[in-house]
């Protein structure tokens, strides 16, 4: 017996080992998570940036979550400015999980801030054949509409996603974007 327990207590130490370090990477990535979704308000741009490309770089990811840590990078790219990163970070998104109409709702409201206006609509349709009625889409598809001079279709937009959620004009208000 005594024989036995030694051959098994190296096995029982590796395992306490790996099973610690599975505890400190699953708290090292809940941490970064919470930086990449900005959970607390405080990171910078720049903080958001980093702790999604650390998570991307060091963490195996299934594609649905790996589209969505990209996405958040994306957004804060193209706070910063960084256009071509954003579209990149969207486009391989999108690659990832071309069935969402968060990602390319997301990605038209980022095509219609930079004033890619036709991209913006490809994408908000996109999210709407997904989605049918999904008020984000609409609006965002609406407030183009406007600004390519098409009041009527821009203004039919604006109140079917109105009907949908009555609170979406104060939402894209909030984020600095008005038809």
């Amino acid at each position: 017996m005594l024989d036995l327990v030694k051959r098994l207590a190296p096995l029982v130490v590796c395992a306490t080992l790996v099973a610690g370090a599975a505890v400190a990477a699953a708290d090292d990535l809940a941490g970064l998570t919470n930086g990449c979704f900005n959970g607390d308000g405080q990171q910078t741009l720049k903080d958001r940036v980093k702790a999604c490309s650390s998570i991307l770089a060091d963490y195996p990811l299934a594609p649905a979550q790996e589209a969505k840590i990209r996405a958040n990078r994306a957004w804060s790219f193209n706070r910063e400015k960084r256009f071509s990163d954003a579209q990149a970070d969207y486009d391989r998104a999108l690659q990832l999980d071309p069935n969402s109409d968060i990602l390319y709702n997301e990605r038209g409201f980022f095509h219609l801030q930079i004033g890619e206006f036709d991209a913006a609509i490809r994408d908000y349709n996109s999210a709407l054949v997904i989605t049918p009625n999904f008020a984000y889409p609409l609006y965002g598809r609406g407030i183009v509409y406007i600004r390519k001079g098409n009041l009527a279709r821009g203004q039919d937009d604006l109140a079917a996603a109105r009907r949908l959620d009555s609170s979406i004009d104060v939402v894209f208000r909030n984020v600095g974007v008005t038809p």
